[in-house]
């Protein structure tokens, strides 16, 4: 029977225009040291990246921190590298992603640009193929992914997705919302009842 133990966060490095985007990343982080679930994230000390592992640090909790040699490089992120239960320092892009997502339990995507849209389509694209089975949360905070719920209803409309595919991701309004998602989901997986 499967657990939540870890989540994988994925999110932008940037603030973004609107404080309540780094206030949701700070509590999400809370959130999982408060309730002993390990956040794997991207390793940033920026923006949404750095809220979260903030959030997370300020509550003692145990966090896995995945980046990439260029980054790591350009970026300095000692600090949380001598924070961090755990870090990682990948040569590609992808394998960052390949172990982010095999150590996780689930996914939740905060609001980000192209790295961020990246990683939710490659997880999006996975759980389609039924090669993880983790939940997938996606949190449009202040109606930032408002537009992309549209487009995938308009892909839906086109003939382009399936509409029992809409139960491959869940979109939230808050990150307070995040662990009972996750939670009903994992039971429903338990039980057999999967896409």
């Amino acid at each position: 029977m499967s657990t939540l133990n870890s989540v994988a966060v994925f999110c932008g490095g940037s603030p973004g225009r609107k404080a309540i985007y780094m206030q949701e990343a700070h509590r999400l982080g809370e959130i999982l040291a408060q309730n002993e679930i390990k956040l794997i994230y991207g390793a940033g000390t920026t923006g949404l990246m750095g809220a979260v592992a903030d959030g997370a640090f300020s509550e003692n909790g145990y966090v896995i921190g995945a980046t990439i040699r260029e980054l790591y490089d350009i970026e300095k992120p000692e600090n949380v590298a001598e924070r961090a239960n755990k870090f990682e320092v990948w040569d590609l892009m992808a394998e960052r992603k390949v172990s982010m997502v095999s150590q996780s339990d689930a996914i939740c995507i905060l609001p980000g640009g192209f790295g961020t849209m990246d990683e939710l389509f490659e997880v999006l694209t996975l759980r389609q193929l039924n090669i993880i089975k983790a939940p997938i949360i996606v949190v449009n905070i202040d109606g930032f992914y408002n537009t992309l719920e549209q487009f995938i209803y308009e892909m839906i409309g086109e003939g382009f997705v399936k509409p029992y595919q809409l139960k491959l991701l869940t979109f939230v309004r808050s990150v307070d919302e995040v662990l009972p998602e996750i939670t009903k989901q994992m039971e429903a997986i338990n039980k057999g009842k999967t896409l």
